[in-house]
């Protein structure tokens, strides 16, 4: 029975063991600049298979309807791919390099969360990319940029509202105010509390992205938006004059 015991127990190990790995390197393929860079490759891989196909003059702006107000030679699309894709590059090399620009400020946040955060932002912007692309391809469609951004607005405020949890203070990400700079158990305070806002008020907006016409959605949006950094900001200033009485 006693080796019997050992067997099984020796059995569980080795299975933990090995989904931690697989865990582990999900993980960092996950945070890894090779992941970045696909993302980044891929708007570009998709403009230039659709590119022969597209007429030579293109929607290149869409108003809040979903039509096309304003249109371009096809080639203009290479400069928006270019300046998004930019964009996303200079996001992910800021935020993944943190501990390196400010080690004293970010050296208590791992540099797995700052690898997340840089990860998803550049996913966000990469998702925007190609859907302004398709909108262009597919004009018109009903699955074009307005029924993709609020969406993608919403489930990046969610993500970044469960990362708050973890981050410590920094100059760079995060609520940023002169309270939560200044003292650190207002910064892990105020960012507990927003954690607990952005999280549902984040998926409160791509839902409402999908279900109400692109106006209705927008203005809700704001009005989200509004209340999940007002709220903490308030918090935070009440939260020092608390601490200063």
């Amino acid at each position: 029975m006693w080796l019997i015991f050992r067997s099984g127990e020796g059995i569980q190990r080795c299975i933990s063991c090995c989904i931690f790995k697989q865990s582990l390197t999900m993980r960092r393929f996950f945070t890894s600049p090779l992941l970045a860079v696909v993302m980044i490759a891929l708007p570009f891989i998709y403009l230039g298979i659709q590119y022969a196909g597209l007429p030579e003059t293109v929607p290149v702006h869409f108003n809040a309807e979903g039509f096309a107000d304003k249109f371009g030679a096809k080639s203009s699309l290479w400069l928006h791919t270019c300046i998004i894709s930019t964009v996303g590059l200079g996001t992910y090399l800021l935020i993944s390099n943190l501990h390196k620009i400010d080690p004293k400020k970010t050296a208590k946040t791992s540099a797995t969360t700052l690898n997340s955060l840089a990860i998803v932002i550049l996913l966000f912007l990469t998702v925007i990319n190609i859907t302004i692309t398709y909108s262009t391809v597919n004009y018109p469609s009903k699955l074009g940029i307005t029924t993709i951004v609020l969406p993608a607005v919403g489930l990046l405020l969610a993500f970044l509202g469960y990362q708050m949890r973890t981050i410590e203070p920094n100059y760079f990400i995060g609520l940023r105010l002169p309270w939560t700079l200044e003292d650190d158990d207002n910064w892990k305070a105020t960012h507990q509390l927003a954690a607990k806002l952005w999280i549902p008020g984040g998926l409160a907006i791509a839902i409402v992205g999908f279900a109400l016409p692109f106006f209705s959605a927008f203005i809700t949006t704001m009005i989200i938006t509004a209340i999940i950094v007002v709220i903490p900001t308030v918090f935070s200033y009440r939260f020092f004059r608390k601490k200063q009485a």
